[in-house]
């Protein structure tokens, strides 16, 4: 008979050397600093904006650096987001010589007419006095309303948007700022009409 003598041993377990665990802590702090770097220039390119500037009219902003500028529609420009697929978020710049009797009220009523004679399903949310960043007083206006797809070859369901129109009287003119965006990306879009209305000066 063979007696099989089977010899068992601990297995060590061999901690990692501090070169190791400087090592794994360098690449997990590398790691964290590319991150934030990549949101940085993220960030960046997102909130780049452009200059428009129109000596004639007296107006000048900034619009998101991404956004397509048209100066050749009734109004003094108008930028608006191609990235978005379905209803592009729109900003848009107008002005109207006025009388020294026309008042904000007389201009929200007209426009409020206006829009509920080409727009569909157009309510009002909500109106309201504001003062502008360069203390001009002003009127804003919160509504919504159904718009079609832009695109006559794409077929998809009416877009809910809603739109703020400000309006103020200044220099002998009547200007109205409109932004129009979807309801699904409205909040998330809000801040840059935001940031473009503080910077607009007139």
């Amino acid at each position: 008979m063979t007696v099989r003598i089977v010899e068992l041993t601990a297995v060590s377990e061999e901690r990692p050397s501090a070169r190791q665990r400087w090592s794994h802590l360098f690449v997990l702090i590398y790691a964290l600093v590319t991150v934030f770097i990549i949101l940085n220039l993220r960030d960046a390119t997102l909130l780049a904006t452009r200059r428009y500037v129109n000596v004639e009219a007296g107006i000048s902003g900034s619009y998101p650096e991404r956004w397509v500028i048209d100066t050749e529609g009734p109004y003094i420009f108008r930028v608006q987001d191609y990235a978005q697929q379905n209803y592009r978020t729109s900003i848009e710049v107008s002005t109207l010589p006025v009388n020294p009797e026309t008042t904000t009220r007389n201009l929200v009523d007209n426009l409020i007419f206006n829009r509920s004679q080409t727009l569909s399903t157009f309510t009002v949310l909500s109106q309201e006095p504001i003062t502008l960043e360069n203390g001009v007083a002003a009127t804003q206006l919160l509504y919504s309303f159904v718009a079609s797809e832009q695109d006559p070859f794409l077929e998809s369901f009416p877009t809910v948007v809603e739109g703020i129109d400000v309006l103020a009287i200044e220099g002998g003119q009547a200007i109205t700022i409109t932004f129009l965006s979807d309801r699904a990306v409205f909040d998330a879009t809000y801040p840059i009409f935001e940031q473009f209305l503080n910077d607009l000066d007139f």
